[in-house]
């Protein structure tokens, strides 16, 4: 059991039950390589997360700042929560990882997500973007298909959940770096790193009926605080 979900595994992919509705996933591929932020680009307003405003975020130097030029830089425990995609397939022929906490550490290997924004059944670099206006839960189901991970939809139960991999509540915690005596206030990094958007699968959400919601239930937020009031957007 995992946040409501029973996942039942198979050669051919995952049988996820939901609330009694059962909803079968294509096994993602093995092939899935970590891109980096340049070479994903998921959010592709202006001032985009993997842009302007990632760099405000200190998600955005964890190696730089914390490890770079230091007797830790290269140190594996280190690198599981400062860097990105330690010990994991990268595409960029030679990286041991990538510095920094990119969107990958927290959304999965991007590489096939990638591709079918830039040719989805090999329609071309539009197609995606067709489906998107047409059908905009499909697309989303599509993007989880391929290996696009969301904490509190279909990743970790919860987003606090995942974010407790790296952070820590309390000075005793187990998995707390003996070098900082730093906790992490869930709420309040929640505010500072939330970067949602409301996008066309935001407004389809809402405008489902009971019955459409229990077709969609598995690409459907189940942590409440995804349901939580966007942010105000910076004026430009």
């Amino acid at each position: 059991m995992f946040g409501g979900w029973k996942v039942l595994s198979f050669v051919s992919g995952v049988v996820v039950s939901v609330l009694g509705l059962t909803f079968s996933f294509p096994a993602i591929s093995n092939s899935a390589e970590y891109v980096g932020n340049s070479g994903c680009k998921c959010h592709m307003g202006k001032g985009c997360f993997e842009g302007e405003e990632y760099k405000e975020r200190l998600h955005s130097n964890t190696w730089e700042k914390r490890l770079k030029g230091t007797p830790d830089a290269e140190n594996p425990e280190c690198l599981k929560c400062h860097a990105t995609a330690y010990g994991e397939k990268i595409a960029e022929v030679g990286k041991k990882y990538l510095p920094n906490v990119q969107c990958e550490a927290c959304h999965g290997a991007g590489s096939e997500y990638k591709k079918l924004k830039e040719n989805y059944q090999g329609k071309g670099k539009d197609a995606f973007k067709e489906l998107l206006k047409k059908d905009p839960l499909e697309a989303r189901k599509v993007q989880y298909d391929a290996g696009l991970i969301v904490a509190g939809i279909n990743g970790h139960a919860t987003v606090k959940e995942q974010c407790l991999e790296c952070h820590w509540e309390n000075k005793d915690d187990k998995n707390k770096c003996p070098k900082t005596d730093k906790v992490m206030d869930y709420k309040e990094y929640f505010k500072k790193d939330d970067h949602r958007d409301e996008d066309a699968v935001d407004i389809a959400i809402k405008k489902l009926s009971p019955e459409e919601k229990k077709k969609w239930a598995a690409i459907l937020p189940k942590d409440e605080i995804l349901n939580t009031p966007y942010k105000p957007k910076k004026k430009e």
